[in-house]
């Protein structure tokens, strides 16, 4: 929460930064206070907020999706949306968790003892277009986005890729304009992942969505600054390629590394981070 005090100490990354990001966990479990002080900062800072967010409806125990990333119950759409109206604040963007990977094409969820359901692309594509048609009932102007893992290892490949395009396609003609990105979460360390992303690039350059990649590292680099290190070499040699040069750089985070978020001048800060990344662009 010290992010969002006024003379918090990342000025310079905040003054470089187009959208600031959260989990669904904070939105509906954050007390008004705090919810509402980031919600303010970030208008303060002219900085837009968006929200990743499971599209995708579980049922109870024993159900395909229950426990299992990128859905939820069948209320946590219209909840976020309510939550953070009531506050007083917008949502300019969502970014879907992984619709396709958990929807789709997985199974067995490694760490869950949860199961995808594995629902053909145009059934994901029916079950996720109401829930933006009940987001833009609360934020007309709201914006969507997807964001899917890229992995050389199976069950990706270049049929998942073209399941993901698929998807986005399918959802535009639902939806009359979703998404406008599609962002990677990169499965770094196991090979092949090159060419897809390539594959994913080229064609999101031909279409009207933006291409993002996330910037991350391992928790086994060994602490906050190789964390960081890591990250930041990683989007650098993808910025580096013309095949693969991103739209969007997305500086994030869901493991217990980085430990901290300030000061931006930190090198083992998740704001120097994003301090950087922001300098590739200037």
């Amino acid at each position: 929460m010290d992010l969002f005090k006024p003379d918090a100490p990342w000025s310079k990354a905040a003054s470089g930064l187009a959208v600031f990001k959260v989990g669904t966990r904070f939105v509906l479990h954050a007390d008004d206070a705090e919810l509402r002080t980031m919600i303010d900062d970030l208008k303060r800072r002219h900085i837009a907020f968006a929200v990743e967010l499971g599209l995708l409806e579980s049922g109870g125990p024993g159900t395909c999706g229950y426990g299992v990333e990128g859905y939820g119950n069948p209320t946590a759409v219209e909840s976020v949306a309510k939550r953070v109206k009531a506050l007083g604040g917008q949502i300019d963007y969502v970014a879907m968790d992984e619709p396709v990977w958990f929807g789709h094409i997985v199974n067995k969820v490694s760490k869950s003892t949860g199961t995808g359901c594995q629902y053909s692309v145009p059934e994901l594509a029916e079950k996720v277009a109401p829930k933006i048609a009940l987001l833009r009932r609360y934020f007309p102007d709201i914006k969507i986005g997807d964001i899917e893992p890229v992995t050389g290892k199976g069950p990706g490949g270049p049929q998942y890729i073209e399941d993901i395009l698929t998807f986005e396609d399918l959802l535009r003609r639902k939806t009359g304009d979703a998404p406008v990105f599609v962002h990677a979460d990169m499965a770094w360390a196991a090979p092949g992942w090159q060419p897809l992303l390539e594959t994913l690039a080229r064609r999101l350059h031909a279409s009207d969505a933006r291409f993002g990649v996330i910037c991350d590292g391992d928790v086994a680099a060994g602490g906050n600054e190789a964390w960081i290190d890591q990250a930041l070499q990683r989007c650098r040699a993808v910025a580096a390629d013309p095949k693969t040069k991103p739209d969007d750089f997305i500086v994030q985070s869901w493991e217990p590394l980085p430990t901290k978020m300030l000061p931006e001048t930190d090198p083992g800060a998740l704001t120097y981070a994003a301090r950087q990344v922001e300098s590739w662009f200037q």
